[in-house]
């Protein structure tokens, strides 16, 4: 597991908030670097009989349906490009391989939901 320096966090352009602190799992560098070297993470609102929840979702090429304002930052030797939405940036996401080994699963703070 790779986690980057918090100390060394710029900030992003134009918002004033530092970067997340990213921890990427074994093998989540070399899985993206295999498909194009980028990452796109962006967020997803789910609507059910409780309530709303929303969640990450991750891909090599970013979603056609809607439009994004992803953030990009270097991971651990790969492009993340991150859209936090409303929700803005996490303070940690964390980048595992899927138990198939077939796709990138994103924790927001430590969470598979953004809180």
């Amino acid at each position: 597991m790779t986690i980057d320096d918090p100390t060394s966090r710029p900030p992003v352009a134009g918002g004033g908030l530092s970067r997340p602190r990213v921890v990427t799992g074994e093998g989540v560098r070399d899985f993206v670097n295999a498909r194009g070297g980028r990452l796109y993470v962006w967020t997803t609102l789910h609507r059910c009989c409780t309530g709303g929840l929303t969640l990450l979702d991750t891909a090599a090429e970013p979603p056609a349906r809607r439009r994004h304002r992803f953030t990009s930052f270097d991971a651990d030797g790969f492009e993340l490009c991150l859209d936090g939405g409303v929700h803005g940036l996490p303070d940690t996401l964390v980048l595992e391989l899927s138990r198939g080994r077939r796709a990138v699963r994103a924790y927001w703070n430590d969470r598979a939901f953004v809180a």
